[in-house]
């Protein structure tokens, strides 16, 4: 074995041995430190989650309390005041999905060690899978409304729910009724000041638990373990540059020259040796040099084109890949430059809006072409801000008519709200750009929610559109609704009924539909927060 090689992996084996050795200490370190830390981050989940819980909603349930057979259990469970706070749980989990298992409300009773559950994050989805004859996963257990549950196990819940206290689990605790080890923290619930709120009898009006099991704990800490283990390997892997290096020292002028004809071979022409000692490889290196010089004169004008060639084909991709942005949403544009050719989906939540300018045919029969197209731009540039300000997807602009989504093509849970702040919003944004340009120009607003097929269309000149029932409902209720206003189907209503301020109109003959119970949006109910104007847009 050559001395090169002695030095080299001598040194190895000694770095390599005390990098292990500090990855073992880092990761005992990261994981004090991230126990520490997701226990803070629980902690603030379930603090901001029970000061947004609906109070109402939930009173409302509570009230509802007693002794219930099953089917009147399901019934609350499908109730408008059961799922809006269901949703507010599966929210809160959503947020940090790979940290939160459960998340639940408890409302005390007369017996301390058994208050009852007003609603879980799990129940509707674990009923949908047993209604379909799926077995639930184990370990879980569907926690129905009104379902007594004993905390005599669980101390620091019965003080948070006594007390109306914030309570943390120090550590993991076992959880005999749902056979489940955790860390948990219980919030009671309060009011937008961070008053904790009583019930009539002067107890805690309620407490919002979150759970991390032990199972989600150890993924989390062994994914911060990973990071110890890659600082060890990068240890190890600088371990090795470094024996290298210290190997070669002694064959310094051998592998300096080694590397430049390896340099050269890879058409770096522009390699040169070193300085080396005046001996054998010295005058080796000399002749390299000017057999390398004469080489790279011949080259460089060859290169020089390739360059320029190679520079113009990237400026054409990119202008290519810009163009494709502009006609297709980012993720369908990804697809297909994946070479994914029949591109085609379905999705069942979503919302569809159609506007269109109200006299536009006869306003361009006495307005110049240019003035016309340049209103239609500002008008639909307008639009376009606002769709992206609100997370929603443009299809396209037919004639004068305006088309546009919630929900496509990333699912958006609260669509049909995105859909209505942006139809307020438009009409506002009309109106101001409207009074900029003394012109009296208004719209029609129609809006659906429903299930959709949206594709690609096309081999040369792509089209991103949708298809369905959904759509031409929408369509609908533009044709047939009122200038200025937003017209709505039953469906969006009941969507959006509890944030938005409505007028029933009396039932209508819809073509295709039959007769048709509508809606005109007024705005946004006074409980909600108050939106930015759009008329700064129209500006």
């Amino acid at each position: 074995m050559r001395l090169r090689q002695k030095i080299t992996i001598a040194f190895f084996l000694v770095s390599s041995l005390v990098s292990v050795l500090l990855a073992v200490f880092l990761y005992r370190f990261i994981e004090r430190q991230l126990e520490g830390e997701l226990r803070d981050r629980l902690r603030d989940i379930a603090h901001i989650g029970a000061r947004s819980v609906e109070v109402d909603a939930y009173q409302r349930l509570v009230a509802q309390f007693g002794t219930l057979d099953d089917k009147q259990v399901a019934s609350v469970e499908h109730s408008p005041e059961y799922k809006e706070l269901y949703a507010h749980l599966r929210m809160i989990r959503a947020a940090e999905p790979t940290l939160v298992h459960y998340a639940y409300l408890l409302a005390p009773s007369d017996d301390p060690d058994n208050p009852r559950f007003v609603a879980d994050a799990d129940v509707l989805e674990l009923d949908d899978k047993l209604a379909r004859g799926e077995a639930l996963p184990k370990g879980e257990e569907v926690s129905h409304f009104n379902q007594s549950y004993d905390v005599s196990q669980v101390p620091l819940l019965k003080q948070a729910l006594v007390d109306c206290t914030t309570q943390s689990e120090p550590g993991f605790v076992w959880d005999p009724a749902f056979k489940v080890s955790s860390v948990s923290s219980y919030q009671p619930l309060s009011d937008d000041e961070g008053n904790v709120l009583r019930d009539a009898k002067g107890r805690c009006l309620g407490v919002l638990g979150v759970d991390i099991t032990d199972r989600k704990m150890r993924v989390a800490l062994d994914e911060a373990g990973g990071l110890a283990i890659k600082i060890s390997l990068a240890m190890i892997a600088l371990a090795l540059l470094v024996s290298i290096a210290m190997g070669t020292v002694l064959t310094r002028s051998i592998v300096a020259l080694s590397s430049t004809v390896k340099r050269f071979a890879d058409k770096d022409f522009s390699a040169r040796s070193p300085n080396l000692p005046r001996d054998e490889v010295g005058q080796l290196g000399a002749n390299f040099n000017e057999m390398a010089a004469t080489i790279q004169l011949h080259s460089e004008h060859l290169e020089d084109l390739v360059n320029l060639r190679t520079s113009e084909l990237t400026a054409e991709k990119q202008t290519s890949e810009r163009l494709l942005l502009n006609v297709l949403p980012g993720p369908i544009a990804d697809r297909l430059k994946s070479g994914e050719n029949l591109i085609v989906d379905r999705f069942e939540n979503v919302s569809v809006l159609f506007a269109d300018l109200v006299g536009f045919t006869s306003m361009s029969a006495h307005t110049s072409p240019e003035a016309l197209v340049t209103m239609l731009n500002d008008l639909f540039s307008l639009f376009d801000k606002l769709a992206e300000q609100h997370s929603l997807e443009k299809i396209k602009t037919i004639g004068d008519a305006y088309m546009v989504v919630a929900g496509i093509p990333q699912p958006l849970a609260d669509h049909a709200v995105a859909m209505a702040h942006m139809a307020i919003d438009m009409i506002d944004g009309i109106a101001a750009y409207a009074k900029k340009v003394n012109m009296p120009l208004t719209i029609r607003v129609g809006i659906h929610s429903g299930a959709v097929v949206a594709g690609v269309i096309g081999r040369k000149k792509f089209i991103y559109d949708l298809w369905g029932d959904t759509v031409n409902t929408a369509s609908r209720m533009e044709s047939h609704g009122v200038p200025g206003r937003i017209h709505v189907t039953e469906t969006t209503y009941l969507a959006l009924r509890h944030q938005f301020d409505f007028e029933e109109r009396p039932p209508m003959e819809i073509k295709g539909k039959g007769l048709m119970k509508t809606y005109l949006l007024i705005g946004i109910l006074p409980k909600d927060p108050a939106r930015a104007s759009a008329s700064s847009i129209a500006s």
